[in-house]
């Protein structure tokens, strides 16, 4: 399914069933970006979950609207006769699966502007109002961060600094990343909202990275005093069957201040990311002297292909080129494709076998060796 989305004259794509694009004003942030000024700079997210196109707000200044409901924080769905308006600019899409498309309003409803104009001035009655105060240890310096989160980096500019706090460098599929986000600001300032994103960067993907997961440490606006400190915990997940770093892969946890009418400030903590699953696999044919030549995945991970190289003896004896492996995950299983490549046939004979995910993981590595040793096995005398 591909779905085209418009928003003034920026229009972007979205392919596939993990596809998610952001939207607003900024284009160093925004796949889909327009200069307009009711837009906050990353002003929301749009995403598709089993089909079902979705949008969330970030936290921006005008809103997001679908069908003249404002959107929060909570995904929305939108439908294939949605109205989507993001401050004053509608928001067309189009399903290429059936050719439906929003049908674009020459002006801003006056619905429209006059929940907007109610919504600004809940903002500033909000600004107005005594703010909670931000947890400070006596003495006036922040609460420390735990010892344990060893991992640090930070990015600054003269409204702040970001920190982030990771206890490791080293992440698996799967698991989860617990850190902490300490935000100084150096002026007086109304802050929108601070967020942390899981960042895949690969080659053949686009620059911005794919955001896997996205966590949104405060929603604001609040006021921040200058040398105020806000130290705030985060949590990531890690999807299961994601590609392990590389020389085509790199991963960081992305952070954002985003600061009403004034530079935001970021930072990102760069990490090593791996896959036990394809590191069982990779073992296996390593026990059977098979080394890896090339590993490499799509981009967002779930398919992975490899090449392992037999040692020089076993080439010349058996005539083996090459062992290759196409790897793919398909929900609960992994399924894996072995074909083996000899000189002088036209065709590499295959085999497939389905791996329960589960079982995978639980067994001795010698059970998995094991099967990849009766996989070649049933190879061999097809050649």
């Amino acid at each position: 399914m591909t779905i085209r989305l418009q928003l003034g004259s920026a229009q972007t794509v979205l392919e596939g069933v993990t596809a998610r694009v952001f939207a607003g004003r900024d284009p160093s942030t925004c796949q889909l970006s327009f200069a307009d000024p009711t837009l906050s700079r990353r002003h929301a997210e749009l995403f598709v979950e089993n089909g079902q196109l979705f949008i969330h707000d970030l936290g921006s200044a005008n809103g997001t609207w679908v069908d003249g409901v404002h959107v929060g924080e909570a995904p929305s769905p939108v439908g294939k006769t949605s109205q989507v308006w993001l401050g004053h600019v509608q928001l067309g899409v189009h399903w290429e699966i059936d050719g439906s498309a929003t049908v674009m309003a020459q002006d801003v409803p006056a619905e429209l502007k006059a929940l907007i104009a109610q919504r600004q001035a809940s903002q500033v009655q909000m600004l107005a109002a005594p703010q909670p105060q931000v947890p400070l240890a006596p003495g006036g310096s922040a609460t420390p961060l735990p010892s344990e989160l060893a991992y640090r980096k930070q990015g600054n500019n003269s409204n702040g600094v970001l920190l982030l706090a990771l206890k490791q460098d080293t992440y698996w599929s799967g698991a989860t990343v617990d850190g902490f986000v300490e935000f100084t600001s150096q002026d007086n300032q109304n802050v929108a909202s601070i967020v942390v994103e899981l960042v895949e960067y690969h080659k053949k993907g686009g620059k911005t990275g794919h955001v896997w997961d996205r966590f949104l440490v405060r929603q604001g606006p609040w006021r921040a005093g200058k040398h105020d400190v806000l130290p705030l915990p985060f949590t990531l997940r890690i999807p299961a069957g994601c590609a392990p770093s590389s020389r085509d892969v790199s991963w960081e946890i992305r952070g954002d201040v985003d600061i009403n009418w004034a530079s935001d400030v970021h930072a990102d903590i760069p990490f090593t990311m791996r896959n036990p699953d394809i590191e069982r696999i990779r073992d296996a044919l390593g026990a059977m002297d098979y080394r890896v030549d090339t590993l490499e995945s799509a981009d967002i991970g779930q398919h992975f292909e490899g090449v392992f190289m037999p040692p020089a003896n076993m080439a010349k004896q058996m005539g083996v080129n090459e062992v290759k492996l196409v790897i793919e995950y398909l929900g609960t299983n992994l399924k894996v494709r072995m074909l083996l490549d000899r000189k002088g046939l036209h065709k590499d004979p295959a085999i497939d076998q389905v791996f329960e995910l589960q079982r995978l993981r639980s067994a001795p590595q010698q059970e998995v060796n094991a099967t990849f040793q009766q996989m070649l096995a049933k190879l061999l005398p097809h050649t």
